[in-house]
């Protein structure tokens, strides 16, 4: 029998230790971005959140993150670190600045279901860069490991009514970087009929409005990874797709047009 519990006491503890929150970028509009908490899995009533802390890289130069919004009536703080000092310190190639975004040590009571996008906080990117990316600095990335897990993401929360823990689950795949030269992809058509894409922004259907035969169109994130392909149809279901921007690849008559979609 004693046995018995011992099996059901570890089985109990890697069912609470499996309890995580994932982060990841969203998109709103052109420069501005939330990340986002994601759980997975459904809070017993509201959850005790303490404190919550990642690093945002941008690439090197004016760029800066501004207009910090409020999580739940309690603000952040930002600290920038740049270039310049990380490579004076040994750490990074000199194309990165960081931003240190932290969530003070408070309480917020707050309930939530698996896949449910909690939003931490809110920004605009200045000065809009044309190239480079937005990220959520990994905490495997050579400057965190350097910094010793200072500059770490974590999510430190009483989801139980016991203790406060780190509940940090790592960065969503394929939800952590954002390419700013997806903002100044213009739409490329190769051949010289009208193609329009509407509704855009769309939040579960677009339509390709062309009179031609459609062949193909691919759906690519702004990674470049494709996510969704459909064969002869205009009308495009993307409700299964994250919120963000979207390059479509559309042939028809076996030429080439390239669209950008936002997707709400």
């Amino acid at each position: 029998m004693k046995h018995f519990y011992t099996i059901i006491t570890l089985i109990f503890t890697t069912v609470l230790s499996a309890q995580s929150y994932e982060f990841a970028l969203v998109q709103n509009s052109d420069f501005n971005f939330s990340v986002v908490a994601i759980p997975d899995f459904d809070s017993v009533g509201n959850t005790d959140i303490s404190d919550i802390g990642f690093a945002l890289m941008l690439p090197t130069g004016n760029a800066d993150v501004s207009n910090l919004t409020q999580f739940n009536g309690r603000n952040l703080s930002s600290t920038e670190v740049t270039a310049a000092v990380l490579t004076a310190n040994g750490l990074g190639d000199g194309t990165r600045d960081g931003f240190l975004i932290n969530l003070p040590p408070g309480q917020t009571l707050l309930s939530h279901t698996s896949g449910q996008q909690i939003i931490i906080t809110s920004f605009d990117v200045t000065n809009m860069p044309t190239s480079g990316q937005l990220e959520i600095l990994s905490n495997s990335d050579p400057i965190a490991l350097g910094l010793g897990g200072t500059v770490d993401s974590f999510y430190n929360a009483n989801i139980d009514n016991t203790t406060t823990q780190d509940y940090f689950g790592g960065i969503a795949s394929g939800q952590g970087t954002f390419m700013f030269s997806v903002l100044h992809v213009d739409d490329a058509t190769l051949f010289q009929e009208d193609l329009d894409l509407y509704p855009n922004p769309a939040k579960d259907i677009t339509t390709l409005d062309t009179p031609l035969e459609v062949n193909e169109v691919k759906v690519y994130t702004i990674n470049g990874k494709l996510v969704a392909t459909f064969n002869g149809i205009k009308t495009l279901n993307i409700g299964n797709l994250d919120a963000g921007v979207y390059l479509l690849k559309i042939k028809v008559n076996n030429k080439i047009s390239i669209k950008r979609l936002i997707k709400r």
